[in-house]
């Protein structure tokens, strides 16, 4: 049946590198914590990183009672009370609760504490992930798809913008940064080449080796 054999073709799956997933294979959670002082969301995990700054360029921080959403660690088996990521040299990966700005960054540990009785719910930086308080409250828990249409890449690649998620999927959850002048290793591309999968080579706040997707519009081709 020639149809059934096309379809076939059209939907075969690329298995993806390891350390590359899916939005099936996110479904990461958030919980409130509380500022308890000023601290400021920095690319990596450590004082001297720069400060996150917003599309407008501004410096990104949590005033004292703002809440940063502090994210759990990736979750395949969807469990509805995942564990939080560990703390890297005392920083810990979250976003900005609003009022504060709703970008994602590292803050130091020691300037904040679980405050679980918080009203607000965090539902992720775009609204799209879901409240390890409150499983079912933000309707993105256990929602992710497969990913399909995924090519081979090669080569490498230059950060061009001033920084640049390094998400577990595409379009999906980040969990770190990268910046100008961090060097790549190209393993995948999905979308027309939109986003790529990439290995971290040389970086100046991204762990050598990690891997994940960006932009591909935030990269220079070697």
């Amino acid at each position: 049946m020639p149809g059934r054999a096309t379809d076939r073709a059209a939907t075969r799956v690329l298995t993806l590198p390891p350390g590359l997933f899916g939005p099936d294979q996110v479904d990461v959670a958030y919980e409130p914590w509380l500022a308890l002082a000023a601290t400021g969301l920095h690319v990596g995990p450590m004082s001297r990183s720069p400060v996150v700054l917003s599309d407008s360029g501004e410096a990104v921080s949590l005033g004292i009672g703002q809440h940063l959403g502090r994210q759990t660690v990736r979750n395949p088996g969807c469990r509805d009370v995942p564990p939080l990521r560990a703390a890297v040299d005392g920083f810990v990966w979250g976003y900005g609760m609003p009022p504060a700005i709703r970008k994602s960054g590292w803050a130091r540990l020691v300037d904040l504490r679980s405050d679980p009785t918080f009203a607000e719910l965090a539902c992720g930086p775009a609204g799209v992930d879901f409240d390890r308080r409150f499983p079912r409250a933000c309707g993105g828990h256990c929602d992710g798809r497969r990913l399909t249409g995924v090519r081979r890449a090669s080569g490498s690649a230059e950060v061009s913008a001033r920084d640049l998620y390094l998400r577990y999927a595409p379009g999906s959850t980040a969990y770190g940064y990268l910046v100008a002048g961090d060097q790549v290793r190209l393993l995948a591309q999905w979308r027309a080449g939109r986003w790529v999968g990439v290995e971290v080579g040389r970086a100046e706040w991204a762990p050598s080796r990690a891997r994940g997707w960006v932009l591909a519009s935030g990269l220079t081709r070697g």
